[in-house]
């Protein structure tokens, strides 16, 4: 598992040459796809030279329903990248703020937040993902 920081730079390159699976989290606002269309296109260059298909999922976070700018924001996201793209968004869940201030993961805190059941879904999909590709 190796978690980067979102600049492309060099550490960026190698990390995806040296990976099997991505995943690609983006805010579902309008500058942060405006960094995931620079990231798609640098893993395109790496899975071009390196001859092969990594695996990827774009996986939208901090999602809110109420206003138009997010849902506007994933609706672009899931029709520019299309099956790339979890089916499930991670919603903007204040329990995390709160959970982080108390010192505790966010399931600890409380279990059933929105923010944690969508995370759950998102590991099933791993799973199952890893076991069709086993």
């Amino acid at each position: 598992l190796i978690d980067n920081s979102p600049s492309l730079g060099v550490l960026m390159i190698n990390s995806l040459a040296a990976s099997q699976q991505l995943i690609v989290p983006c805010q579902t606002e309008f500058l942060a796809i405006k960094g995931l269309e620079r990231m798609m296109h640098t893993l395109g260059m790496v899975i071009r030279s390196q001859k092969s298909n990594l695996r990827h999922l774009i996986l939208p976070t901090m999602f809110d329903r109420r206003t138009q700018a997010s849902t506007q924001s994933l609706r672009t996201i899931k029709s520019t990248w299309g099956d790339d793209v979890w089916k499930y968004a991670v919603p903007v869940d204040t329990k995390f703020r709160d959970a982080s201030m108390k010192g505790l993961v966010p399931s600890m805190y409380d279990a059933d937040t929105h923010g944690v059941r969508a995370y759950k879904k998102l590991l099933q999909t791993l799973k199952e993902l890893t076991s069709n590709n086993a």
